[in-house]
């Protein structure tokens, strides 16, 4: 079955948006940085980046198929409203994973030498953790693409195959690339070791997550 030419150009049209939109680092970024403090693995990064991924592109191409809809101006004025719940919950993550982080600095001072007390600790911070990763995710992941709503909404008029083969290039470029970059990011920054990052990490990276909050009210 050959495609018409305006299938072919909203296929590639999709594609490249998807590029484009996922180099920006604050789509990636904020899981190394959270990785690199939390002392996850690299299987456990990733997994986290590829779920926030995984919804980042659901939420778009429904958003985008909602557009056909109601209209793409109202999907877009959606999707900018998500885009500002979005900051100000990156915004809030931001400093109650500073404020944990500076806790946790202060704590550790004073755990002695008991195994109990210890053992709860790490307990804690273990769920804490797990707590932070799938949060992060979320938050991060409920952010649609929103330049790429007109393109997604485009191909229901042309048609099932167009529609399926432009959302499929959408997905697997931006899934693709947030997963590669958190990759490529953590194979690098493991190589080098900072004694102010390694302890005070935690409260860096909820800065950088709040500024990042701060950049998608702007």
């Amino acid at each position: 079955m050959q495609l018409p030419d305006a299938g072919i150009v909203l296929i590639t049209s999709a594609s490249a948006t998807a590029f484009f939109h996922a180099v920006v680092p604050d789509h990636w970024l904020p899981f190394i940085l959270v990785g690199k403090a939390q002392d996850w693995p690299k299987s456990k990064t990733l997994s986290y980046s590829a779920l926030s991924a995984v919804l980042h592109v659901a939420v778009s191409i429904v958003l985008g198929f909602v557009g056909y809809i109601i209209g793409i101006a109202s999907a877009s004025s959606i999707g900018e409203k998500m885009d500002s719940i979005i900051g100000i919950g990156l915004l809030l993550f931001g400093i109650l994973y500073s404020a944990w982080g500076l806790k946790s600095q202060g704590g550790a001072l004073h755990l002695g030498h008991s195994h109990g007390p210890h053992a709860h600790e790490d307990n804690l911070k273990g769920k804490k953790r797990n707590i932070t990763g799938w949060g992060l995710a979320v938050i991060m992941g409920l952010n649609p693409c929103v330049v790429a709503l007109p393109v997604i909404s485009a191909t229901v008029a042309k048609g099932f195959i167009v529609m399926l083969l432009a959302s499929a290039a959408f997905a697997i470029t931006t899934i693709v690339l947030l997963v590669g970059l958190t990759l490529l990011g953590l194979l690098t920054s493991y190589k080098f070791k900072f004694k102010f990052l390694e302890k005070y990490g935690e409260v860096m990276s909820g800065l950088i997550l709040s500024l990042t909050g701060v950049a998608f009210l702007m």
